[in-house]
């Protein structure tokens, strides 16, 4: 059997198959194997990724527990703060697309008029506002 195969190996079919097999890894070589790739990417958003560092990032910052993280795995935790980073990251995008700016006063006059941080007696409670519970 391996004579055959030998013997195979010296005929110019043989190297014809060869170089025909040949030819598309010199031009266009393996493709993704040897790069990095987009195995570290967990969304791409047009030509922007979100990355698995930007998302452990994004868990660092956001001051939840590592227990409970844990505790709520099952209910789908992950997804949801996976959601917030992705929901944040295309506000960031349509921002910088639409060049919006809005100044700390004005902001701050917008959060003052905001009926949801006014208290019983309908003055702009800081409590409230410092909270961030919105209550629609």
């Amino acid at each position: 059997m391996l004579n055959n195969i030998r013997n195979f190996s010296k005929s110019w079919p043989a190297k014809i198959l060869l170089v025909v097999i040949i030819i598309p890894f010199v031009f266009w070589g393996m493709g993704g194997v040897f790069n990095k790739g987009n195995t570290n990417n967990i969304v791409k958003i047009n030509n922007y990724t979100i990355s698995t560092q930007d998302f452990i990032d994004h868990l660092n910052t956001s001051n939840i527990d590592t227990n409970i993280i844990k505790e709520n795995i099952d209910d789908n935790i992950l997804e949801e703060l996976l959601g917030n980073l992705i929901s944040k990251t295309l506000i960031d995008m349509e921002i910088e697309e639409l060049n919006i700016f809005i100044s700390e006063n004005s902001l701050a006059e917008k959060i003052k008029k905001n009926k949801n941080f006014f208290d019983d007696s309908g003055n702009f409670s800081r409590i409230k506002c410092r909270k961030g519970k919105l209550i629609s």
